[in-house]
């Protein structure tokens, strides 16, 4: 349908028989769409302050202003009623004031001095506006605190003149929305900025429109509706064309004053055809019963893509355009919703990447989640998502392995330690096991325990990563066993995944799926100030790599190799299907990845998973 702006405010999106207007502000800014006989107050009991927003429209003297105030919650309703009287009635002078000049002017019968006089009589007989606050039409008395006033809002009404405004208690509310600067057709896009109060996503309504630019000189430009939904994919129609947003926070019970915003930049053209558009053809579906998929991949933080260093040195033949978050995360979504996976496991997660872009938009497709950085100084970390349609959280930890020595299987290998140096390197990493405990909906008998973890980097560090991957393995095992107790009933299956920067002929590979490092394996000769003698790992769960050993998971200029994995438990999952991995012509097309049509210099790793029958 075709909107013009006049056609919006009077469209069915409103349904309130209320008159709506939009009031006007910087372009690319938001604006708000308030109901002009509403006054919205966002105060909670015990708080020092409340701030107080309506908007005051009289049509006679052409006013259509919005007032906000921010007051102490303590103050005499006087007070707070003065403040109003004092805002909205110098407002009110000055434009009685101009409507008498230009009446004077008109009637051109009085001369300079007498026109002065009776201008200072007006504004001294008009100075004060008539400002109250009524309960059940009763004026409230002035020395009320205001937070005795706003104990029952529903009652309440302001005057201010002859208009009226009935007080909304905490009605959701939009702080602060925004486009992003790069919005590419065939990619998801959704505010790169969503602050609200009071406000439920799924509860919200959002509708985007396309800017169809005016060519009469000077007419407003009329906007097209094009889609509905917390994020759009936008078309090679769209190309070329700015886009608004149109957002009407809500939650179960209520629903705020609309706020819109246009993006900054047009639409642009995207890449092209990604390689795991390709691999997306084996995923069209989602699974059911006792198949589940399960999504594994290193997304390359920014913190480590947005260099000097990374620009020049590590990804010099990509364009700094696609090194950029704002490019590269529109990739990743699309990839990471293609897959229709039921279990996502993320590593190296941005902090403010995960609360701004992954986890408000993939929540609209029914997942939740879990994040957690790897300590205080890190702004990365890691995330698991889960599709709640299938599966219920029953429980989540989360460690810093450098912090638990004490973990009772792990504690007898680590003092069996001599090299300090070595324990010196272990205990100066920040590196985390998150695990998340899910109960299948359809078959409420079955537990999985998803491990999630992303090992230490550096290539003379294997023995560091065999005793941490020995330590990944030994409190996912902890926590299943601990389910178990919990639930005597109940199967628990175990899957741990992650970047664990270990090729297949490493120790950690040999660990996880022969059970047994013996103490004279190469690992712990990987640098010899370090070197760890007299040292035997064993673990007794049966994991296999779900994906294999494929050839490439990670492809720079200086390193490629698998390095990520997805381990199971053999006697109680088997695979059903192993998304294909991107052909070698694909990762060398722009010579390495990170590039234009790979987000991260990791590739995904997806496969279909099924509980054995028992």
């Amino acid at each position: 349908m075709w909107y013009t702006r006049k056609q919006f405010l009077t469209s069915t999106l409103f349904t309130s028989a209320r008159i709506v207007q939009q009031i006007n502000f910087k372009s690319n800014l938001p604006t708000c769409i308030y109901n002009m006989e509403e006054a919205y107050l966002r105060f909670g009991k015990g708080q020092e302050t409340f701030n107080f927003t309506f908007r005051y429209v009289d049509n006679e003297l052409k006013i259509d202003r919005q007032f906000n105030f921010n007051r102490r919650s303590n103050e005499p309703v006087s007070a707070f009623l003065k403040r109003i009287d004092c805002n909205v009635g110098k407002i009110i002078i000055k434009k009685k004031l101009q409507k008498s000049k230009v009446q004077k002017k008109a009637e051109k019968k009085l001369n300079k001095d007498q026109e002065a006089k009776e201008n200072s009589d007006e504004i001294d007989e008009d100075r004060s506006i008539k400002v109250a606050l009524l309960k059940n039409e009763i004026t409230v008395e002035d020395d009320t605190p205001c937070e005795i006033a706003f104990e029952n809002v529903s009652q309440l009404t302001l005057q201010i003149s002859e208009s009226k405004f009935s007080i909304k208690q905490n009605v959701p509310w939009i702080e602060e929305i925004s486009l992003p600067q790069s919005i590419l057709v065939g990619f998801p896009t959704y505010p790169s900025k969503f602050i609200t109060s009071f406000t439920n996503i799924k509860d919200s309504k959002f509708m985007w429109y396309k800017n169809l630019r005016s060519s009469t000189p000077n007419k407003p430009p009329e906007w097209k509706e094009i889609g509905r939904g917390y994020f759009y994919i936008p078309t090679s129609e769209d190309m070329g064309y700015k886009l608004k947003l149109d957002c009407i926070p809500a939650n179960e019970e209520q629903r705020g004053p609309c706020m819109e915003i246009e993006s900054p930049n047009l639409v642009e053209a995207g890449p092209g055809r990604c390689p795991f558009e390709s691999r997306h053809a084996f995923t069209t579906n989602q699974l059911s019963g006792n198949s589940f998929r399960v999504l594994s991949y290193n997304l390359l933080a920014d913190t480590y893509a947005d260099s000097d260093y990374s620009r020049g040195v590590l990804f010099p033949y990509c364009p700094p355009y696609a090194l950029h978050i704002d490019y590269r995360k529109q990739l990743l979504l699309k990839e990471i919703i293609g897959f229709n996976s039921d279990i996502i496991c993320l590593q190296e997660v941005d902090d403010k990447i995960y609360t701004a872009d992954y986890e408000p938009t993939l929540s609209v497709l029914h997942y939740d989640s879990v994040f957690n950085r790897k300590g205080a100084e890190v702004v990365e970390g890691l995330s698991t998502f889960y599709n709640k349609k299938r599966f219920e959280k029953l429980d989540f930890n989360s460690v810093i392995i450098s912090e638990n020595l004490n973990l009772e299987s792990f504690k007898s290998t680590w003092e069996k330690i001599e090299n300090e140096k070595t324990k010196t390197r272990f205990m100066e990493r920040n590196t985390s096991v998150q695990v998340t405990t899910l109960k299948f909906k359809e078959n409420p008998s079955e537990i999985l325990i998803v491990g999630n973890t992303h090992l230490y980097f550096h290539p003379n560090a294997d023995h560091i990563r065999l005793l941490q991957g020995f330590f990944a393995v030994l409190y996912v095992k902890h926590i299943a066993e601990k389910v178990k107790e919990q639930n005597p009933d109940c199967n628990v299956n175990i899957i741990l995944c992650g970047d664990f920067n270990s090729v297949p002929d490493c120790g950690i590979y040999q660990l996880m799926t022969t059970g047994f490092v013996p103490s004279d394996f190469k690992d712990w000769n990987s640098f010899p100030e370090e070197a760890v003698t007299n040292i035997s790992l064993s673990q007794n769960i049966q994991f296999a790599s779900a994906c294999g050993t494929p050839e490439h998971t990670n492809y720079t200029v200086e390193f490629s190799g698998c390095l990520d994995y997805i381990y199971y438990q053999t006697e109680r999952l088997e695979v059903e299907q192993v998304i294909p991995m991107p052909s070698n012509e694909e990762l060398t097309l722009h010579i390495a990845i990170p590039s234009v049509v790979f987000p991260s210099d990791h590739i995904s790793l997806c496969a279909d998973l099924k509980l054995k029958n028992r």
